[in-house]
């Protein structure tokens, strides 16, 4: 007996995602969908974004029929998660920047948010500020080559590499005086230790995992178990020959077998 968990993220980003969901609950398999196909989203517009979303989610719950689905992406949430919840019968998790986690543990309530350019102008972002950091100053920098280059280059790249694609937002974030940065794009997730370390220790760092997993098992102790189809955890791609990364390689680091298009 099982329940299947759905992932579904412009291309590796959510992964860190799925690791923190495994470490934390049991009775549970895995299928992730990499979006590859339309990889990047931070070049397209929101209609876009949305279109591609509904019609990709369409095709992974045709073919994997999961209990849940995690959209984890920030653009992808923002952009499409009300949409998906009115077209779809099933849960579904977002990923939205942790703005009331940060202002818990900001002393200064000066707080940084590192994202896209989509998730940084965002209404959605910007009515979460409001309704949670409304006493705080919040400076946002936005890097989207970022995710192009976490995607392509993260296992290969040498540290003095990822510390000189962070260090515009690093100074950024120290002229501001803020005192905690949230990781607001999934990809960021990524270059977490070397972004600490290139901050200093005065800067605290954090991201949404825990909140999402936290949400997501909430959601999954509503669900009845059912019976396991027997196909393991599994990372599919919305089009093989599009695939931006190492992503037979990547997924196999996460315990996920190779599924091939959806």
């Amino acid at each position: 007996m099982s329940k299947v968990v759905g992932f579904y993220d412009s291309g590796i980003g959510g992964l860190p995602y799925l690791d923190w969901l495994k470490k934390h609950t049991a009775g549970c398999s895995f299928r992730y969908l990499a979006e590859s196909r339309h990889f990047p989203f931070g070049t397209k517009t929101e209609p876009e974004i949305k279109s591609i979303v509904i019609e990709s989610i369409g095709r992974f719950i045709e073919s994997e029929h999961p209990d849940l689905i995690v959209i984890a992406c920030n653009t992808a949430s923002v952009t499409a998660l009300a949409s998906l919840r009115q077209k779809y019968p099933i849960p579904f998790v977002g990923v939205v920047p942790a703005i009331k986690p940060a202002v818990a543990i900001s002393k200064k309530k000066a707080i940084g948010l590192f994202a896209t350019n989509k998730t940084v102008s965002q209404l959605y972002t910007q009515n979460l500020i409001n309704t949670f950091a409304s006493g705080c100053s919040v400076s946002k920098f936005a890097m989207p080559e970022i995710v192009a280059f976490v995607e392509k280059n993260i296992f290969t790249a040498t540290e003095d590499e990822i510390e000189r694609i962070i260090t515009p937002a690093a100074d950024f974030f120290k002229e501001k005086g803020v005192d905690t940065v949230i990781l607001g794009c999934t990809h960021f997730v990524y270059l977490e230790d070397t972004f600490k370390k290139v901050l200093g220790r005065s800067i605290s760092v954090i991201d949404s995992r825990e909140g999402v997993g936290d949400r997501a098992i909430a959601l999954l102790e509503k669900i009845q178990d059912h019976a396991d189809d027997a196909k393991g955890d599994l990372f599919f791609v919305t089009s093989i020959e599009k695939m931006p990364g190492n992503y037979k390689g990547i997924s196999s680091r996460y315990g996920l077998a190779f599924g091939g298009e959806i």
